[in-house]
């Protein structure tokens, strides 16, 4: 007989359990911030008064400067001449910074939640009572996912396989100790 009751502790304990640890990451190892790299930039605009025709009629080609910005992974500021139209000012690599900056901690935070998820699926295994067992054996995977999710897209391929390798073995290896338990 199903008993909604144990199911509903298995829910909540695997997802405060992930949120937890989630959380604790946060309050303790803060996320970079794309403010504390790049200043927000407006845009200067056309004036109609000192611009008249307010879309003047430009001619538009990109310069040397632009593209070696962009293939450097930087943005482009501008600058605006007396008539309305855009030139290069600047190259500002101030999102390549805070790019790679997230990376390493979103690599960190993987660090860090991997062990912790399969901690927690490790003590749910062992843990006397079955179904808050089975609440933080899914909490693990749900922290290891988490954190897998944060680095998935910074990982090189071979990375990403060894790493889904390593945890469905992990897995696995629960689930056989449990059924056989």
């Amino acid at each position: 007989m199903v008993n909604f009751k144990q199911i509903a502790i298995v829910v909540a304990i695997s997802i405060l359990s992930a949120f937890f640890i989630g959380l604790s990451i946060d309050a303790f190892y803060a996320e970079p911030k794309y403010d504390d790299f790049c200043n927000s930039y407006e845009y200067p605009r056309a004036i109609p008064e000192k611009y008249p025709g307010y879309f003047p009629n430009c001619t538009y080609q990109q310069t040397k400067e632009e593209t070696e910005c962009y293939k450097q992974g930087g943005l482009v500021e501008f600058d605006y001449d007396q008539n309305g139209c855009s030139k290069f000012k600047s190259c500002n690599l101030c999102n390549k910074e805070f790019e790679k900056e997230r990376a390493k901690y979103n690599r960190n935070v993987f660090f860090i939640t991997a062990p912790l998820g399969i901690a927690l699926i490790i003590y749910g295994v062992f843990f006397s009572v079955e179904f808050i067992g089975s609440g933080f054996m899914f909490g693990g995977v749900f922290t290891l996912a988490y954190g897998t999710i944060r680095y998935f897209s910074d990982m090189s391929k071979i990375m990403r396989v060894i790493t889904i390798f390593i945890e469905l073995v992990i897995v696995v290896w629960v689930a056989l100790k449990k059924v056989k338990r």
